[in-house]
């Protein structure tokens, strides 16, 4: 970004900034955010702000965005919220970042404070639904319902700021049923841009303690990986970017059991290969060679090259190829495959 105006190419740098469990009114059942960050006083912003642009590559001609995470923002005691509110403003006016943008609960949103949010700079707010079925989330002590996040989505829209949501597969009492049915209401609300954490047991949470007592079981990692792979194509042909696909590691993270990997995000994208090279196979058999996007390649191979070595294809990349697609060498259209093709066998 230039002047405020974006060059094309160049992704935006998000200043993440950790305000943990901070505005919350109590604890959910599975979260920890403390495992992540100590939250980060109003007047220590500025500085991580600056050395974190500082240490980007050409900070100057890309978009620069600050982002409060970890609590919920908007619940944060008045004169706490406006320290936060006045520090972010002074890096707003001298052009330090072009806007600002945060998390928070469904039902601490209101058209008060929204409008105070988008006076100060704001242009996305992301709201953690993480289910949209009224019994998982009075099962994972959420606080909210369903309709504070239906409201809570329309207010955000009607105000102008991009809206953001986050679910989270496997929680208590969600079965695949639930799940679907939490990712049709997500794209009934039209967000633009959408995080999916499977839920993992923490130790120290809520979450762990029924565990241990035998009352909860955490999906296992693919399960996790196809649900998370449904919503990610329902929401991407929706138009809804994601933005991340499970948690984001941490050396202080305390994961006692459940779908937890590094690499979670590629695992997902990685299967969704999998499984539209295997269609391909079904109908033209075994020895195929695939041709994909070069920027599609890892994805197509697998991770750890399981892919290509348990389906044994040959590739190669054609940069006229759409991203998200795969097509057989020399065929007709009726030989290409591509993400919304499967999702009928994922789930």
């Amino acid at each position: 970004m230039q002047g405020g105006i974006a060059i094309a190419g160049l992704s935006p740098i998000i200043v993440p900034v950790f305000v943990s469990n901070i505005g919350c009114p109590h604890r959910c059942l599975f979260c920890d955010q403390r495992q992540f960050s100590d939250p980060v006083p109003p007047e220590d912003v500025s500085g991580i702000v600056r050395n974190f642009i500082a240490s980007c590559s050409i900070p100057d001609k890309r978009r620069r965005l600050l982002a409060f995470y970890g609590g919920s923002f908007t619940g944060i005691a008045q004169d706490l919220l406006e320290e936060y509110l006045y520090e972010s403003s002074l890096l707003l006016q001298e052009g330090v970042i072009h806007g600002i943008k945060a998390s928070t609960r469904p039902d601490m949103v209101s058209p008060e404070i929204l409008s105070r949010l988008k006076e100060a700079g704001f242009v996305e707010l992301e709201i953690g639904a993480q289910s949209m079925d009224d019994r998982v989330l009075n099962a994972s002590e959420r606080g909210h319902s369903v309709e504070h996040t239906t409201r809570a989505s329309g207010l955000i829209k009607a105000s102008g700021i991009k809206l953001g949501i986050q679910i989270m597969p496997g929680l208590p009492g969600e079965d695949r049923e639930s799940f679907k049915n939490t990712v049709d209401a997500v794209v009934r609300l039209d967000p633009d841009c959408a995080r999916i954490y499977p839920t993992v047991v923490m130790q120290g949470t809520g979450l762990f303690k029924l565990y241990k007592e035998g009352g909860y079981v955490p999906l296992d990692l693919d399960e996790a990986v196809s649900r998370s792979l449904y919503a990610y194509i329902r929401f991407t042909q929706a138009g809804c970017k994601v933005l991340r696909m499970g948690l984001p590691p941490s050396h202080r993270l305390k994961v006692a059991n459940g779908p937890y990997h590094e690499s979670f995000g590629f695992l997902v994208k990685a299967k969704a290969y999998r499984i539209m090279v295997k269609k391909l196979m079904q109908s033209a058999g075994s020895d195929i060679h695939i041709l994909v996007h070069p920027k599609d390649v890892s994805e197509l191979l697998g991770y750890r090259r399981n892919n290509i070595e348990e389906l044994c294809f040959s590739y190669s990349f054609d940069k006229d190829m759409p991203r998200g697609y795969v097509q057989l060498k020399g065929a007709t259209e009726r030989g290409c495959i591509q993400l919304k093709d499967i999702i009928e066998y994922i789930l």
